[in-house]
């Protein structure tokens, strides 16, 4: 019954355009065709809800990875500080809601989609009866189920799990974070057996724009479980519990290509256009937060400085220098200021994003033309090296962070072998914060809340830790919250200053 209510939900969103309402199983799911169909308007539900300016933005923003003064996607009171909690409660404006109801509903809008193709597979409906292509279709549905899955459990504190064989009619109990990344997981593995199965007659279209066969559909599937089990942490402590052998062994299988859906002018499109300077939206957008310009230059201030009386901005005249040849060729300086000194004079920093301008291949506008980069190859290899190095294999870990984007587009000294492990892991760090800027949704909140400390609005550090009072997950929205019985709850704030105990 909860499973249901929320697609009713969501198809009210219309979150869901291409298969509004997640169509009848018995009266639509009647032939092969009919499986693909749905599957791709279900593809298109978890991407909008993952990788759309819900919740992507705001979360951006509390992470510190973009300054955004302006009310839109909720990233004013997000980006508060000190920090404010996320207040969950219904009578809050439906531009805020969203930033909890766009990935909760979209992603359980792809699970019930991808239950009821594997279903109807098992009851009958069939393109070539159990053979490749029947595997392919399976195949494509655990991927989505395993994604959704995976991001319920990085985004949120609790989520749901249902699947082809659950009693809809029966109350559906939430489940934890930890045990949603390790269901979604399970998941992206079947994906990888049922691609094995399928062979040579393996072919995955629903990502527009990207044609996988079952070698490349299995390499993303590694990619994305290893992201799923290295980035779940929400504080330090629970770092140190991360399966680091799992990571390796899925990131040593991982994708050895960007991986990037195409814009299509239409229902594919991404936050992009909000974060990118080359743009239609993009002077009046996202800046890139003062932290990561002091990350590439330390004699930056890690906090911009306050607006001086006249109204003149302390590092207008300012350009950061770095040796880091990411800062000219990724990065563009802009003089003038565009948010009011009144919403905030921390939003502010001179540089915006530039790389989709210097470097064609990495994206396009973010709305009707070009990639959207999704996950990045540079990212499976610090993910491996991050792995080898919480291993004790500090050797090889280093091997691989030299030869990898540190030194060829940063073109940054390599690491010295008899580096210590803390030296090797602020290089991670680094390169997880520049070269994936842009390229891997929520990237920065999910790393700064595993990675560090939280830490005081006036004392940030460049690649630390989350600012005190964030909220380090979302709680479930409301209206969900209503229909299970349960109170709304919040995370953040004064009350929560690590951002992961429920506030009523």
């Amino acid at each position: 019954m909860v499973l249901t209510c929320c697609l009713l939900f969501v198809g009210c969103k219309e979150l869901d355009t291409t298969n509004n309402n997640n169509p009848d199983r018995d009266g639509v799911l009647s032939s092969g065709a009919d499986l693909k169909t749905v599957l791709n308007g279900a593809y298109l539900s978890w991407w909008r809800a993952i990788h759309g300016e819900y919740p992507v933005i705001a979360l951006g923003v509390t992470a510190d990875a973009y300054g955004l003064a302006w009310e839109d996607f909720g990233a004013q009171r997000m980006g508060k500080e000190p920090r404010t909690a996320y207040n969950n409660r219904s009578t809050e404006s439906n531009e805020y809601q969203q930033i909890a109801e766009v990935p909760w509903y979209g992603c359980l809008s792809a699970v019930s989609t991808a239950n009821d193709v594997l279903s109807a597979l098992d009851n009958g409906v069939s393109i070539d009866k159990d053979g490749p292509l029947d595997e392919s279709i399976r195949a494509a549905a655990y991927l989505l189920r395993g994604l959704s899955w995976g991001y319920l459990g990085l985004i949120f504190d609790q989520g749901l799990i249902a699947d082809e064989n659950t009693d809809l009619n029966a109350k559906i109990s939430f489940v934890d974070y930890k045990e949603m990344i390790a269901a979604a997981v399970t998941e992206l593995e079947r994906a990888i057996r049922s691609a094995g199965i399928a062979g040579i007659d393996f072919n995955h279209t629903y990502f527009n724009g990207v044609t996988m066969d079952s070698k490349q559909f299995s390499d993303l599937c590694h990619s994305y479980a290893a992201r799923f089990l290295a980035q779940w942490p929400r504080t330090e402590a629970e770092y140190q519990t991360v399966d680091w052998a799992k990571v390796l062994e899925h990131a040593e299988q991982g994708i050895r290509e960007d991986f990037g859906p195409m814009a299509d002018g239409n229902f594919w499109a991404s936050y992009h256009r909000y974060t990118f300077d080359q743009t239609g939206e993009g002077p009046f957008w996202a800046r890139v937060d003062q932290r990561l310009v002091a990350a590439m230059d330390p004699s930056q201030p890690t906090r911009y400085p306050e607006v001086v009386a006249n109204g003149e901005t302390p590092l207008s005249s300012t350009m950061a220098s770095s040796a880091d040849e990411r800062l000219s060729t990724d990065f563009v300086f802009v003089q003038i200021q565009h948010f009011p000194a009144d919403l905030g004079e921390w939003h502010y920093s001179h540089y915006k994003h530039n790389r989709n301008r210097t470097d064609p291949g990495f994206a396009g506008d973010g709305a009707t033309m070009g990639a959207m980069p999704a996950f990045l190859q540079a990212d499976n290899e610090l993910l491996e090296a991050e792995a080898l190095l919480n291993l004790n294999r500090l050797t090889e870990a280093v091997g691989l962070i030299n030869a990898g984007t540190r030194i060829i587009r940063g073109q940054l000294p390599a690491i010295d072998n008899r580096a210590l492990a803390p030296e090797v892991m602020l290089a991670i760090q680094y390169e997880r914060a520049i070269e994936l800027f842009n390229a891997a949704p929520m990237g920065q909140w999910f790393d700064r809340r595993r990675f560090g400390p939280r830490l005081g609005s006036q004392s940030v550090d460049a690649l630390g830790g989350l600012q005190m009072g964030t909220p380090a997950h979302l709680p479930v929205p409301a209206d969900e919250l209503k229909v299970q019985g349960e109170l709304p709850y919040n995370f953040g704030g004064s009350l929560d200053p690590e951002g992961i105990e429920r506030v009523f």
